[in-house]
């Protein structure tokens, strides 16, 4: 499923954002552990670890979290990330644009006549949201 979040920009040009949703912040790691016991194989040398457990680390609540999970919650975790990530970057690229045209540079009434231009990021103008939908795949 698909979010497109429409804004409009100067002059009525359009850019259109399309947003793989759900999204996650964090990460993924994996990690092999040891145990508590004493006579555990895992205390051998060379050791004998537990698992391979997967990991989700992020933010709840304003704190730093940690969840173990099942390799196939890992795995969707894993695609919602990178959802996210892919999110991230479109608005790190509308943002750069932006600063580029910025009204300090002395350029706020210079025409932009590349169409390319407007392929990754807005122009020169505040952008808000004038519609949200929900698209299928």
């Amino acid at each position: 499923m698909y979010i497109n979040i429409r804004m409009q920009v100067q002059k009525d040009k359009i850019i259109i954002l399309e947003i793989p949703i759900p999204l996650l912040p964090g990460s993924i790691t994996t990690a092999l552990s040891t145990c508590g016991k004493p006579n555990c194989a895992c205390k051998n040398k060379p050791p004998k670890l537990h698992g391979l457990y997967y990991r989700w680390t992020g933010f709840l609540e304003g704190k730093r979290t940690t969840k173990t999970l099942s390799k196939e919650v890992a795995r969707e975790c894993q695609r919602r990330i990178k959802n996210y990530r892919r999110l991230q970057q479109q608005i790190e690229n509308l943002l750069a644009q932006a600063l580029a045209h910025a009204p300090w540079k002395g350029d706020e009434n210079e025409p932009l006549t590349h169409a390319s231009a407007y392929s990754n990021a807005t122009y020169k103008t505040k952008t808000y949201i004038s519609e949200v939908r929900n698209v299928r795949n």
